[in-house]
């Protein structure tokens, strides 16, 4: 049995002899309406949109990435017996493969990256019945899958379910699997239970993916478990399941759930190898009627196997006088009754397209079976609306489409994927809009990379990469997973006007807490010289041998300029609400003043800025974080008073170019950070006015217009005095933070002058140093009147908490740390982190957010950076973030809930690693890893950003039923007692 079909692709689909002719001549008029196209009309690429609605998923298979192959009871399947005979490539086996039973919450992170609206996932049947029977229910199994289910929904993604992705059980497979009769009632089974524990989530149901390729090479060839050779009755007994599974959802959940149930064929187009031979146009719809026909036709048509396929079997048959090559099994005519019409859609996986031969122009990929013929697609889509669809009008749903490539280290630039998708897609947009075929979904194979059968992993279909070597199983985003998230949100192939793709959505959320992420220009963009920029101080600085570890720099950095798209992937992932980032000067002004105008720089912050508001992403931007250009610099940097007219010009700029989409300024980030060291008093009074000058020109001009908020970023961290009891300590605690904090806010938001405390200490120290006058500069009265008030939110950095100590320190050398009197150690209880004088002091937080209140008049507050540095080896388990950003954030909660303090917003510390000024790369702050010895710079989620996803989407810690207090009483009866022991007494 078999032979026929093991076969056929040579004797039976090609055939011999004059060609055949059926009644229906879908397959000719399919293949006449495009035969005249030239190949320029036929591969011309289509510049339109989808239709509104249109849904957009990835996918995968449940042992091709599951793992935990005998974890929560999970009975064995047929693959997991392949892999433990040592039949797949080198011995590889899908024990652990991606590991996502273990890793549900870092898969559907990939996928808000991406973010579609749709993920087409399997469930392993032994997982939920380890026997294959419904007596053997696992109870972990069905939790995996709950938990699946609802962390998507939570995300917004809606599941589509495949019951059967060919893991059969193998204890099923003992008694014959598919070719056993009895399946059917087990697969009846599985489903019911299956539709009544998932069913009120899940609205869209495989039955089968591509079953003919559990036939072809599980029934077939042998290539895949398990190895049987009996064609026709496996696939009789999987259309008859099919049908059962579909009647089972029709009469017991269609009514309740509201779902669809189909089934996902797979098919390639076929081309005849002569187009003017009618008996090679007839080969090549007999090749379509063996692969898709087997299974469509009964199902779509009229409960029956094709005429076509019917046929040249009894031929065969016939020719065979000594033996029987097969024999096709006939349905009776309730069970044709009972088939016919069971798919509410039809699903269609599509790889590739088939001649008698290779065409040497098609473009080959790791598979020796799948190559890039794009327009086969659209022609088939074409070939199935008349020949199934025609009566029924279900619609077609594309359950998969990829293409494999080769595992040779490279792991990120998959260009040749990129081009097979984008080819692909834009074929099913012909289909769509030029043929009127009903397709509504487009699934991307896969997700990630995973087992894949034979070939184990060394061919791979994801979208990202996954480190197999690495038993955290890291998942990082390939070009190909960028460009989809392209497609799925920008529609790369739409017509849409600079006005549509710029438009500003207003909208208010009913909380409005800012959950947002950080980042600085210097620090991640690199493309230092790149399309006209000019040199900043920190280009000069790092540039030269032996200022930085390593002779690090960031002339590459993370390559953000070059890698727009890549950043957002991580910000949608992450659902945060805002982006906090800086513009560098030199981008946008080479030489920092007007004239010098970089209209590059301006369209790479005006892509980024809308492509954060597509996202409904609010972009915090501070106008000056540190690097000032270079030419600037020459002429005297910021203790040039003249600097505050060229950066009030430049902030100008910035307001009137990207203010009617930004609402969140900040002028300088950590202005106390910007310190020459001999001069920090005269740049600070600068850096003051500038603020204050840039605050009124946005006052004046911009803000009736533009409705937005300017403020300062300052830094401060919590000072805690050495002894709580001594009043000199408490003070000198108070004096550090005015000297920090107070330096830069109690001008802005008091009174426009500088704290007494700085005031009387750099005053008499001066007095000390034999000076006619204070080193600290004078406001004058107009000034001090200008300068109050320039803030519309106190916006705070914060990291780490000191213990301080009073002394009398020396006079000399002028020294802005000598003029405190007081000396700075670390709070010793405390987790140290990469970085030594950053310990990890969580309640410090609340104390500084309470002083703020009462120091300042009870502002609104946002925490605009906080976070804390690990070893750059650090890739994923980056559990000190995890605890740092749980304690810090919980600090924060207090504030708010218990202190009173407004706190409007937390931005964590930062989006991904980077260059670290001093530190250069020596360590990171990211939620995601940067791979800075990869020029492709790939970023890699740590499993912090698993946790602060799930702080923003609960709007902090919300309490569990776990945790909750039960209150109430024990009978009256109860006894209660206190204990002793004999030997505790005496002793």
């Amino acid at each position: 049995m078999g032979v026929l079909l093991n076969v056929s692709v040579h004797q039976v689909l090609l055939g011999t002899g004059s060609g055949f002719t059926r009644e229906n001549h879908t397959y000719q008029n399919v293949w006449q309406k495009f035969q005249s196209q030239t190949t320029a009309e036929r591969d011309l690429f289509l510049n339109e949109s989808f239709p509104s609605g249109f849904q957009w998923a990835t996918s995968s298979e449940s042992f091709k990435v599951e793992g935990g192959w005998a974890e929560g009871g999970k009975g064995e399947t047929i693959w997991d017996r392949f892999g433990h005979d040592g039949l797949a490539n080198a011995h590889e086996t899908a024990d652990l493969a991606c590991d996502s039973y273990n890793k549900v919450d870092y898969d559907v992170y990939l996928l808000r990256g991406l973010h579609v609206n749709t993920y087409q996932f399997s469930i392993s049947w032994a997982r939920i019945f380890p026997s294959g029977h419904q007596g053997s229910q696992s109870e972990k199994g069905p939790l995996y899958y709950d938990k699946l289910i609802n962390t998507l929904i939570e995300s917004d993604i809606q599941p589509v379910v495949t019951l059967y992705h060919w893991d059969l059980p193998q204890t099923l497979q003992d008694y014959g699997g598919w070719t056993n009769a009895s399946v059917v009632e087990a697969f009846k089974d599985y489903a019911d239970f299956c539709f009544s524990r998932f069913g009120d989530r899940v609205k869209t149901w495989n039955t089968f993916s591509s079953p003919w390729v559990v036939s072809h090479a599980g029934y077939g060839t042998g290539e895949h478990p398990p190895g049987v050779k009996d064609y026709v009755v496996a696939t009789h007994n999987m259309i008859k399941s099919h049908a059962e599974a579909w009647h089972i959802y029709n009469d017991k959940y269609r009514k309740v759930q509201g779902g669809k149930v189909g089934i996902a064929l797979n098919s390639d187009w076929a081309e005849p190898m002569d187009p003017s031979k009618p008996e090679d146009i007839a080969a090549a719809d007999r090749y379509l009627q063996f692969m898709l026909g087997w299974f469509a036709h009964p199902i779509f048509v009229n409960g029956d196997y094709p005429s076509t396929l019917k046929t040249k079997i009894e031929q065969k048959r016939n020719a065979c006088s000594l033996s029987e090559p097969a024999r096709l099994p006939v349905f009776t005519a309730e069970e044709r009754q009972r088939i016919h019409g069971t798919a509410d859609f039809l699903g269609l996986n599509h790889y590739t397209a088939r001649l008698s031969h290779v065409d040497p122009s098609w473009s080959s990929t790791a598979s020796d079976w799948i190559y890039s013929i794009p327009w086969g697609l659209r022609r088939l889509l074409n070939y199935i609306s008349t020949e199934y669809l025609n009566v029924s009008k279900v619609p077609i749903h594309i359950t998969g489409n990829g293409m494999p490539t080769e595992y040779i280290g490279e792991t990120l630039n998959d260009t040749d994927g990129i081009e097979y998708m984008k080819s692909y897609i834009n074929e099913a947009l012909k289909a769509i809009l030029i043929d009127g075929v009903d397709v509504q979904r487009f699934t991307v194979q896969s997700l990630m990379d995973g087992f894949e059968g034979p070939q184990g992993y060394s061919q791979r279909f994801g979208l990202h990469h996954v480190n197999f070597e690495d038993a955290n199983t890291p998942r990082t985003p390939k070009q190909s997973a960028y460009f989809y998230s392209q497609v799925v949100i920008w529609e790369k192939f739409s017509n849409q006007s600079p006005f549509q793709r710029k438009v500003y959505h207003y909208g208010t959320f009913s909380h409005g807490f800012a959950w947002g992420v950080s980042s600085s220009a210097y620090q991640i963009e690199g493309g230092w010289n790149a399309d006209g920029k000019g040199p900043s101080v920190w280009d000069t600085f790092t540039q030269k041998p032996g200022s930085i570890p390593a002779n690090a720099n960031g002339d590459v950095a993370c390559d953000s300029y070059h890698r727009l798209e890549e950043d957002l992937y991580m910000l949608r992932a992450l659902r945060v609400k805002s982006y906090k980032f800086s513009l560098s000067w030199s981008r946008i002004f080479p030489d920092g003043r007007l004239t010098s105008l970089n209209q590059n720089g301006v369209d790479y912050y005006n892509r980024l800025i809308d492509g954060l508001l597509a996202y409904n992403i609010t972009p915090m931007v501070t106008l000056y974080h540190w690097d000032l250009p270079q030419a600037l610099q020459v002429l005297g940097g910021w203790e040039n008073v003249e600097m505050i007219n060229i950066f009030n010009d430049y902030s100008d700029f910035c307001f009137a170019t990207f203010g009617d989409r930004v609402k969140f300024w900040m002028t300088f980030n950590q202005p106390h950070t910007i310190n020459p060291g001999i001069a920090p008093y005269r740049v600070a009074h600068n850096l003051i006015k500038a603020h204050a000058k840039v605050y009124h020109t946005y006052d004046d001009k911009y803000r009736t217009s533009q409705s937005g908020l300017v403020s300062i970023a300052l830094n401060a961290d919590w000072i805690e005095p050495i002894d709580v009891n001594v009043a000199r300590e408490v003070e000198a605690a108070d004096r550090a933070l005015q000297f920090q904090l107070g330096w830069f806010a109690h001008p802005i938001f008091k009174n426009g002058d500088y704290p007494d405390a700085m005031k009387w200490h750099v005053g008499n120290k001066s007095d000390l140093q034999g000076l006619s006058e204070t080193r600290l500069p004078l406001f004058s009265d107009e000034e001090k009147t200008s300068i109050k008030g320039t803030a519309d939110m106190f916006c705070v950095n914060h990291y780490t908490t000191k213990i301080v100590r009073y002394v009398t320190a020396q006079l000399t050398p002028q020294s802005y740390e000598y003029d405190r009197d007081l000396t700075e150690a670390d709070e010793t209880d405390s987790p140290t982190t990469a970085i030594p004088n950053q310990r990890a002091v969580a309640w410090g937080l609340r104390r500084l957010l309470n002083w703020i209140k009462e120091e300042y008049g009870d502002p609104e507050i946002y925490i605009t950076e906080n976070g804390v540095a690990t070893e750059s080896k650090t890739t994923w388990d980056d559990y000190e973030r995890v605890f740092y950003f749980k304690t810090y954030i919980d600090e924060a909660l207090k504030a708010h809930d218990l202190d009173g303090v407004k706190i409007k917003g937390y931005i964590a510390t930062s989006l991904m690693d980077s260059f670290e000024w001093l530190n250069g790369y020596q360590v990171g702050f990211g939620l995601h890893h940067v791979d800075f010895t990869n020029p492709n710079r790939p970023r890699t989620a740590k499993y912090s950003t698993h946790f602060y996803y799930q702080v923003i989407k609960d709007n902090g810690f919300p309490i569990t039923d776990e945790e909750k207090m039960i209150y109430g009483h024990f009978r009256k009866d109860f006894i209660w007692s206190t204990a002793t022991a004999s030997y505790q007494v005496y002793m």
